[in-house]
């Protein structure tokens, strides 16, 4: 008879209320790499509800037949090895992007086995809540910022969402290399938390016309590069925010926008997108062992105490519906963590 864990479950794809706690099959090693991890905490991402709703990206690779469980990160400790894993060993504190996936179970259960090679160390100097609230913000700001934005000291720049979990760790990154910055929020909680970070200004996009905002501030006719955390209509928007010859990131699912072809061409702006989920879907080995050696200079950063995530709020199996509504409808602050 087969061990039980408890796991957040869902059946078909739909609202909060198809998430179940239920007692299922703890997993097994089954290859020579796998890693066993009793999970001990994980993050709550935006790409959890979006999965939870469409219920269709899967990893063509992995066993159709497994129950879908959500949460593409986690944080726990190692509580079994495969005979070819040598980087990691049982009872290290670790943490990892895997999973969270139909067909490749995620991190809202007491267990999860992954890949050796896609697991390090976690932060030695912050607890288990804390570390969980980091990997998936910070390895996706870290190729907004550095890899796809080329930010420099002194670029004037534009996050929107600066509050949110994206948007408040890249401020801290912006913020370490000298760009001036700038973003949006949405009240004065958040204008304070994204000041007391780094960033430069605060602008009340309810109450403030951004453009204009920006352009004064910057001196310029916009932004040099603009961090698009908010997506849909704001991806739009935020065209006219870059300078000619600027840069805009975008990672979050959005219509191009009319005329939009014609716009970036006549104003030469370099239009870039950041999906880190994408290396596992295409099992693009090459690519996840970069995402870990981030992984490790993010948690150098944290023990360095040069990072930290801002957590709104922590919540057991029972509340992640409730928790994943709000972060949809923008309400939270910082980060959410599930703790098991």
């Amino acid at each position: 008879m087969s061990e039980k864990m408890r796991a957040l479950v869902l059946d078909a794809p739909g609202g909060p209320e198809v998430l179940q706690v239920r007692s299922i099959a703890k997993p097994r090693i089954e290859r020579p790499c796998d890693v066993l991890i009793k999970v001990v905490s994980a993050g709550v991402n935006p790409a959890d509800w979006q999965n939870r709703k469409s219920g269709q990206r899967h990893d063509p690779g992995a066993d159709a037949g497994l129950p879908t469980i959500l949460g593409i990160d986690g944080v726990g400790v190692v509580e079994e090895i495969g005979d070819a894993v040598d980087s990691i060993a049982v009872g290290d504190e670790v943490w990892y992007i895997d999973g969270g996936y139909p067909g490749n179970p995620g991190s809202y259960a007491e267990y999860k086995v992954v890949h050796g090679a896609y697991v390090s160390r976690k932060p030695r100097n912050v607890d288990f809540v804390q570390a969980a609230a980091l990997p998936v913000v910070g390895l996706t700001a870290w190729e907004a910022v550095f890899d796809k934005g080329k930010v420099k000291p002194g670029d004037h720049v534009l996050v929107h969402g600066g509050a949110g979990g994206l948007g408040h760790i890249a401020i801290q990154y912006l913020s370490a290399i000298g760009a001036r910055t700038a973003t949006t929020v949405s009240s004065e909680a958040k204008a304070a938390l994204t000041l007391e970070l780094g960033a430069d200004l605060a602008i009340h996009y309810r109450t403030q016309d951004v453009g204009a905002a920006l352009k004064s501030w910057s001196g310029k006719d916009g932004a040099d590069v603009v961090f698009d955390f908010v997506g849909r209509d704001n991806f739009a928007r935020s065209f006219g925010h870059v300078v000619p010859y600027g840069r805009l990131v975008n990672t979050v699912v959005s219509d191009w926008p009319s005329g939009g072809n014609g716009f970036a061409e006549w104003r030469n702006l370099d239009i870039s997108f950041v999906n880190i989920g994408l290396p596992q879907i295409a099992r693009d080995h090459p690519r996840r062992l970069r995402q870990v050696r981030v992984l490790e200079e993010i948690a150098d950063r944290v023990d360095q105490g040069t990072l930290r995530a801002h957590i709104d709020r922590v919540v057991s199996f029972e509340e992640v519906g409730e928790a994943q509504r709000a972060l949809e409808a923008g309400e939270t602050l910082g980060r959410v963590v599930l703790k098991i």
